[in-house]
């Protein structure tokens, strides 16, 4: 009987043991902060009686275990549902907060990134739906639009080979990849410049030699009101996005005029209204090209 009544008791001081210790363990605790950075995220995590960390980031990607990950999006302007699951001895705890990527600024877009060593590599596509040209008047009249590869069956197929790369500093170089360069019959003419091929009719033309500028910048100017002066008088351009160039930089046709008029941007499209000359009206703007760009490999 005693033996029986002291088995009973070491049974309960075990039990009252095991639960006082089960008590003395606390359920984990956790929170999280983040600092975005373009797509890349940085997650700081709070947490008290661990033994494990498991981040869903809300995109499909496998469960992190890393106590203060680092991740990076595929996709901008998106909202993403970000949860972490701390797990110990004690329990387990989840916690969510949405974290959001903003969309790709212009920058971004352009040049790939801000940093000096982002760069994009840009050409004229050869396969945009077309290429129109204009009159530079308030309505960009058209005067014919045609595929976007028919520069190729005027003679001037070489300007596809050439390659402008905005960098994320705001340099701009310029890659040729024909030896001269696109430009405009009139520029051209007015300056006594030797042409590989031209088409009289659109006032296009290729320069027999190029040499690419060193320091060439760039900027964009998200919403500006444009104004150029054409030799039928002045005409502006209300709230629009343009590309303006310093020391002898510009994109896609070498002429008097360099800035030019961004219709759409995307990460791998850009069409553009390229502002030129015509030979007989002198070095004002007479015509526009609307022309789409590509991301070259």
């Amino acid at each position: 009987m005693k033996k029986k009544f002291k088995f009973v008791s070491l049974f309960a001081l075990g039990l009252l043991l095991f639960i006082a210790c089960k008590k003395e363990t606390p359920a984990p605790t956790a929170s999280f902060t983040y600092t975005v950075e373009g797509s890349t995220v940085t997650f700081t995590a709070v947490a008290t009686d661990f033994t494990k960390f498991e981040w869903d980031f809300g995109d499909g990607s496998y469960i992190n275990t890393i106590h203060n990950p680092i991740h990076t999006y595929s996709e901008f302007g998106k909202d993403f549902s970000v949860s972490l699951t701390i797990k110990g001895v004690g329990g387990e705890v989840t916690v969510t907060n949405v974290v959001k990527i903003p969309p790709m600024t212009k920058i971004q877009l352009l040049a790939g990134g801000s940093a000096a060593t982002n760069s994009k590599k840009w050409r004229l596509s050869t396969t945009a739906a077309s290429l129109v040209v204009g009159y530079a008047d308030a309505n960009l009249t058209p005067i014919g639009s045609y595929p976007g590869g028919i520069l190729a069956n005027i003679g001037l197929a070489i300007v596809y080979g050439d390659e402008f790369v905005f960098k994320g500093d705001g340099k701009l170089a310029i890659n040729s990849k024909g030896g001269g360069i696109f430009s405009s019959l009139a520029y051209c003419m007015g300056n006594s410049i030797p042409m590989k091929a031209y088409y009289a009719d659109a006032g296009m033309a290729y320069m027999q030699s190029f040499t690419a500028p060193s320091n060439a910048t760039f900027a964009i100017n998200e919403s500006k009101n444009y104004t150029i002066s054409t030799p039928l008088g002045d005409v502006t351009y209300a709230n629009v996005m343009t590309l303006s160039f310093t020391n002898d930089g510009f994109l896609g046709m070498k002429d008097f005029t360099s800035e030019c008029i961004i219709k759409k941007l995307t990460a791998s499209q850009m069409d553009v209204v390229i502002f030129y000359a015509h030979p007989q009206y002198g070095a004002k703007p007479m015509l526009a090209l609307q022309v789409t760009f590509e991301v070259a490999p």
